[in-house]
């Protein structure tokens, strides 16, 4: 598995979450969700999302924190991503992830820049980085998220949304 440097996840904190993450791994392909205890990681906890894998390829909230709740300006716990995610074209492009790590059964870590139209029209920076978990070792049943979100400068938004919205990726990395 690819080591991260500083270029790679250039955030401490979801780096922090990349090496638990395989320190709870213990050499195995990916750790299962009783492997993550939250008192491990309780400054992330904030900016964390647990996701179950269902059968037919649907991914439902199980948790999410309260800075990613309060960013998208919603509580999505129990909901299903396909019914919360709004636009038909980053509804599309979240679920894609989802579907590439699960059947990748990798880590995989993006960062770009979208436009929320829950806030009227606010543009923002999000890194995200996905981590899969399995009970059985092979399967992913459950996804582990860490995500930040940056609101974006004015120079910084005419520079990437001239023509580019609702978003646009500028980092994915299959780790």
């Amino acid at each position: 598995m690819t080591e991260p440097d500083d270029q790679t996840i250039d955030d401490d904190r979801l780096r922090a979450l990349y090496h638990y993450w395989q320190r709870q791994a213990g050499g195995r392909a990916m750790p299962a969700r009783r492997d993550i205890d939250p008192a491990d990681i309780p400054s992330l906890l904030p900016h964390l999302i647990l996701t179950d894998v269902l059968a037919g390829g649907r991914y439902r909230f199980r948790l999410i924190g309260t800075e990613i709740s309060a960013a998208q300006g919603i509580q999505a716990t129990g909901r299903y991503l396909d019914e919360v995610l709004q636009g038909e074209d980053y509804r599309a492009y979240v679920l894609g992830l989802y579907d590439e790590l699960v059947q990748r059964r990798r880590p995989l870590y993006t960062d770009s820049f979208f436009l929320s139209l829950r806030d009227g029209a606010a543009e923002r920076h999000t890194k995200r980085l996905m981590l899969p978990l399995s009970a059985d070792g092979v399967r992913v049943d459950m996804v582990l998220v860490g995500q930040l979100f940056f609101f974006i400068d004015q120079a910084t938004r005419h520079r990437h949304f001239i023509d580019a919205r609702p978003f646009r990726e500028t980092t994915h990395i299959i780790l």
